[in-house]
Order: structure tokens, then C-alpha cells, then sequence
């Protein structure tokens, strides 16, 4: 007897501890919905689908009504949230929170809710009040349901978030200071990054390895390319003299673009210019753009006369860096047979019968990134002490953009518009002779957080043209 009475004492003290449970959660109204439920018809039962879908319906109706952009499913972060639910603990959001942004490092914001009941329709009505305070910068949502109690409760949880696209040039061109999510080629490292696109030259770098995995410009019009896609293959049409030898040809080039180049501080970037309502801080040119102007900075004539090499068969690289004391600077190093030549397209003056090694005038050069017309090369250390070997695969790390960071490929670029590439007042050195219309450039294919603004092209203060007297090699 007394057996009884303590089984019914236990039972009876558990039913009003659930119903004081339930009271307080608000669950007595699941609980009728779910007896509802259960005594209804088999083929008009609430599933977990339905109630998935309504969910999702819920937050982009009032959406609509706010006239925000609707959420979409996705299917990356709903995985994740199906494998990792389970051992979720949903009484700590912000710690939920955390784990998602880790989790699916691709999301910039995160915003989570959870709620349970007995009922699925009684748990769609749970999310009402959240549902109606979406913010509008996100943009993907997923849901994940799982069993409590044994079954007799249901828990859901709902996870908004801004997920960010990936990085590329072409990305960067139509957005303004949006955060773009990438990882770095060296250590896989995801991470986000947040560039502004008025800044017309920049180096990507990985906030966990520190080295760097990429480097952008923009042209005339603003369209962002990696600096390797600056090299199209052009060259203007000129006829060497016989028997000349690659040293001869290199200093020819050389001297013509000398000749034909006066230094200016960014010529793309005229007064009272913008882009996407900012002031425009650097514009990069193509090689037959600086032949057309006659003019632009180190990394323009750079580009002219490294895509002019190149074209002629010659083993060269754009290096991005400093010199001495001036800060940033461009410059092109060529290797002819085993010797490499460190050659300046804006200072010093060609002369055939002091070729500039680099090993013996290259100590005040430091370069921080190389390139040719297929990839970028980027030091193997960030720590690595400058030796003084551009060709080293030791020391340099090689990077081809498109490849190994994606971005639409560059199947051709149109001369820039309203400007004619007709004929130009274009002089080569004694000794060569060259047709008066140059060809149009041809695009080649290239084989591809914390973002660095390279300042290239520095002048000495106060000048707004730095010219230099420069003559042909037979001069």
C-alpha cells in the first residue's frame, strides 16, 4: 500500500512539475495543438519539411513587406548546421554565434534564434517576433530541426547570415567598400577582408601568415585586374638592325621607351576625377596606352617596356618594391644567359658599355612583388632577408591569380574608347627603324585580411613632372 502511494506521490509530482513547466514556457498550447495533431487525419499531419519551408517563407514575407531582398537556403551552412545541431547547446546564442562564424567562416554577420514546443505549427509561431526584425544586410538563411524529451518536444534553430562573395577583381569593380571573403594561397586560411576600391592599387595579404597572395590595379575605368594582366603582349611595330645581340636589342628597347616615356605622377588620375563618387588615387595603363601618352610612372613604363621584352622572346619580371629612400617604385629586371640586368625605365641613362647588373647596382632596390604576363611572385618568408635573386624559387613563392583565386577570365580588352590608336610620334634609337602605326594590343590568357596600398610611382616632393634627358645607346 504505501508502495502505491509513494508511485502515485512521484507521479503526480512530476505532472504538476511538467505542467508548471509547461505553464511557464507557454507550452500548453503546444501541447493541445500537438494532441490535435496527433488524432488528425495521417495524410494531413504538420511534417518538418512543411515547417522548414514555412519558416523560410515567414522571413521573406516580411521581407517583402519591408521591401528587403529575400533570404535564400544555403545549403553549404544548413550542412554544417545538420552535422553540428546535435551537439549544439542552444541556452547560450552568443556562444552558438561563435561557432557558426567559425564554423562557416564565409559569413561576415550572424543572427541565431531557438525555440521549442511539442507542436511544429505552434513552433512557427514562436520565430513570428524575430522573423519580423530581419536586418536587411542579410542575405542567406538555414534551418535545423532535432527531437527533445524523447520525441514529445521539438527544438528548431534558425540562423541568418550576410554571406560574402568571393573575391575578384571583377567584384571589387562593381562594389564600394564591401567585405569580400577569400583565403590565402599559402596557408588555406579563410578569412574576410574589406577593401575600398577607391584605393587604385593593393596588395591582398593573409592576416594569419602575413604574406602576400595577390596584387590588384585598376585601369582608366576603373576595372580592377590583377597587375599580371597589365602585360597583353604588345609591342610596337619596329624593325631591329641586323646581327644585333640580345644585349644590343635590350638596350634598343630600353633606350626607345626612354625616349619616348616622360615621367608624370599618375597620368590616370586627373584633377577633379572619381570613381564610384571617390577621388581616383592611382590608374594603371596598358603598354600602348603609355605609348599613345608618352608618358606615366614607373609602373606604367615598366609595363611598356617589360610587355615590348617579353614580346621579343626575353626572360623578364615587373618588380613592385622600394628604392632607397623614395618609398615605392617599379622597375624590370631581365636574365640573359644566367646574368640579370636591373633595368630602370625612368632613370638612368641606357649605356651599352656599362650594362646595369643587378648584382652591382641593385642594393638599394628591395622588391616586395614580382610579375610576368602568366603569374606574380611573392617572397617565400615575410621574414626572409633580400638576397639579391629574382629568379630563385627559394626565395620566390610563384602565383598564377586566376588559377588558384578564380575571377571571370580576360578574353580581350577594347582600345579605351573615344581615344584612336592611330598613328603617334614614336622614336627609336639610332640603328632601328619602325613603321608610324602601332598595333593594337593583344590580351594574352593568364594562367591567379588585410589589404596593403602600394604607393608606386613616388616623385621628389613638390614636382608635378619629373623629366630626364635620355638618349638611344648609339648616341
Amino acid at each position: 500500500m504505501s508502495s502505491r502511494l509513494l508511485l502515485w506521490s512521484f507521479t503526480s509530482a512530476v505532472l504538476v512539475a511538467g505542467g508548471v513547466a509547461a505553464l511557464k514556457e507557454g507550452w500548453l498550447n503546444g501541447w493541445k495543438m500537438r494532441l490535435g495533431e496527433l488524432l488528425s487525419q495521417p495524410g494531413s499531419q504538420y511534417s518538418s519539411a512543411k515547417f522548414r519551408m514555412d519558416l523560410v517563407d515567414q522571413c521573406n514575407y516580411a521581407r517583402m513587406a519591408a521591401k528587403m531582398p529575400m533570404l535564400r537556403v544555403d545549403p553549404e551552412l544548413e550542412a554544417w548546421l545538420e552535422k553540428e545541431f546535435p551537439n549544439i547547446d542552444t541556452a547560450d546564442l552568443h556562444k552558438v554565434t561563435e561557432q557558426v562564424q567559425n564554423g562557416v567562416p564565409r559569413y561576415y554577420r550572424v543572427s541565431v534564434c531557438a525555440a521549442s514546443s511539442p507542436s511544429l505549427r505552434e513552433l512557427l509561431q514562436r520565430f513570428h517576433d524575430y522573423t519580423q526584425r530581419s536586418q536587411a544586410e542579410m542575405t542567406h538563411l538555414a534551418v535545423v530541426l532535432r527531437p527533445r524529451a524523447s520525441g514529445l518536444m521539438h527544438e528548431a534553430l534558425l540562423v541568418l547570415g550576410q554571406r560574402l562573395q568571393d573575391f575578384t577583381p571583377e567584384a571589387l569593380s562593381k562594389s564600394s567598400a564591401e567585405p569580400f571573403f577569400s583565403a590565402c594561397v599559402h596557408c588555406r586560411q579563410p578569412h574576410f577582408m574589406k577593401l575600398d576600391n577607391a584605393q587604385r592599387s593593393v596588395a591582398l595579404e593573409c592576416p594569419k601568415c602575413r604574406r602576400k597572395y595577390a596584387v590588384i590595379a585598376a585601369d582608366h575605368a576603373g576595372k580592377f585586374r590583377y597587375v599580371n594582366e597589365f602585360l597583353t603582349g604588345y609591342a610596337p611595330a619596329a624593325l631591329f638592325a641586323r646581327n644585333q645581340s640580345r644585349v644590343q636589342q635590350l638596350f634598343t628597347i630600353w633606350g626607345a621607351v626612354h625616349a619616348n616615356c616622360r615621367y608624370a605622377n599618375d597620368p590616370g588620375a586627373k584633377a577633379g576625377s572619381s570613381f564610384a563618387g571617390k577621388e581616383q588615387k592611382d590608374c594603371w595603363q596598358f603598354a600602348d596606352e603609355t605609348q599613345r601618352l608618352q608618358r606615366g610612372d614607373c609602373e606604367d613604363s615598366s609595363i611598356f617596356l617589360a610587355d615590348w621584352l617579353m614580346s621579343r622572346g626575353f626572360q623578364v619580371r615587373v618588380a613592385l618594391g622600394r628604392y632607397g629612400d623614395l618609398g615605392g617604385h617599379a622597375w624590370c629586371v631581365v636574365k640573359i644567359e644566367d646574368k640579370e640586368y636591373l633595368i630602370e625605365s625612368t632613370e638612368s641613362r641606357p649605356d651599352p658599355t656599362d650594362p646595369p647588373l643587378a648584382s652591382r647596382v641593385g642594393s638599394r632596390y628591395v622588391p616586395e612583388v614580382l610579375f610576368d604576363r602568366h603569374a606574380i611572385y611573392v617572397p617565400s618568408s615575410p621574414t626572409r632577408a633580400w638576397k639579391g635573386d629574382y629568379w630563385s624559387s627559394n626565395f620566390w613563392t610563384r602565383i598564377e591569380p586566376r588559377t588558384q583565386l578564380g575571377g571571370d577570365p580576360i578574353l580581350a580588352r577594347a582600345p579605351l574608347e573615344g581615344v584612336p590608336l592611330a598613328k603617334t610620334d614614336f622614336k627609336l634609337p639610332p640603328g632601328s627603324t619602325a613603321d608610324s602605326v602601332p598595333r593594337q594590343a593583344v590580351s594574352g590568357l593568364p594562367t591567379t585580411a588585410s589589404a596593403l596600398f602600394l604607393n608606386l610611382g613616388d616623385i621628389p616632393a613638390g614636382a608635378k613632372e619629373w623629366t630626364q634627358p635620355l638618349v638611344g645607346p648609339h648616341q
